[in-house]
């Protein structure tokens, strides 16, 4: 519930916000709240929702989002890996740095970074894409429905690697 009333905060707090480049790198300032742990650290499964929230707010920063609302497209995610280091507490502030690292016709990469104190607590890179009424959105149509150039990014080795472990992977 209170995920819902962080998305909500982070609607209202886009109208504020200047606009940036969908390539940019985003920022959102967090707080460890009584929901997020489990004994005394922010929960595992926590860390998901909040990346969540930071593709959110890029989509926001950027003046995508309400297209997306009107092409009633989601993003989806397909496969996250998240690297812990070290604990974020109960009441903790934190920042949560989100931004694209690759993209395809199909596929877009984001890294989260969540730091404390100028140091990186835990690393989150996940791979979603859009759907709409009629399934499987081109990236292509996502940029074009943006409105500006967005330039090719070099494929980063942890792209690569994710999607060797992704083809490994069998349901």
């Amino acid at each position: 519930m209170v995920l819902r009333f962080r998305f909500l905060f982070l609607i209202l707090m886009s109208f504020f916000k200047k606009f940036v480049d969908v390539m940019d790198q985003s920022s959102l300032k967090c707080r460890v709240l009584f929901n997020d742990v489990d004994i005394k650290r922010m929960s595992s499964d926590r860390y998901l929702p909040i990346m969540d929230l930071g593709r959110i707010n890029i989509m926001l920063q950027a003046g995508l989002f309400k297209k997306l609302i009107k092409n009633r497209w989601i993003p989806v995610s397909r496969v996250v890996t998240v690297r812990y280091k070290y604990p974020l507490k109960l009441f903790q502030n934190y920042l949560l740095k989100s931004k694209v690292i690759y993209w395809d016709d199909e596929w877009v990469w984001t890294e989260h970074r969540f730091e404390r104190q100028g140091k990186v607590t835990a690393i989150g890179i996940s791979k979603i894409t859009f759907v709409g009424p009629k399934g499987m959105v081109s990236i292509t149509d996502v940029i074009e429905a943006y409105g500006k150039p967005v330039a090719k990014i070099d494929m980063p080795n942890i792209v690569k690697e994710m999607m060797m472990v992704e083809r490994s992977l069998t349901l």
